[in-house]
């Protein structure tokens, strides 16, 4: 990943080796996840710098129809 590009949700599931789904879960609902492995996500999100997008987050949390 070349260092002017931000780290992706993506680039979080190829390092800790597990799907969009955990990273996504321990982002937004971490007592769903075992302790040991939102240890090793969120150990992955820190070396990577990777911060969640306010655009993506701001559209996660609009009103549903």
């Amino acid at each position: 990943m070349p260092s002017s590009e931000r780290p992706t949700i993506y680039d979080v599931v190829a390092a800790a080796g597990v799907s969009h789904q955990t990273v996504s879960r321990v982002l937004n609902c971490p007592e769903t996840v075992r302790p040991a492995m939102r240890t090793r996500i969120l150990a992955v999100i820190s070396y990577l710098g990777y911060e969640r997008s306010p655009e993506a987050v701001r559209l996660g949390r609009r009103p549903r129809r």
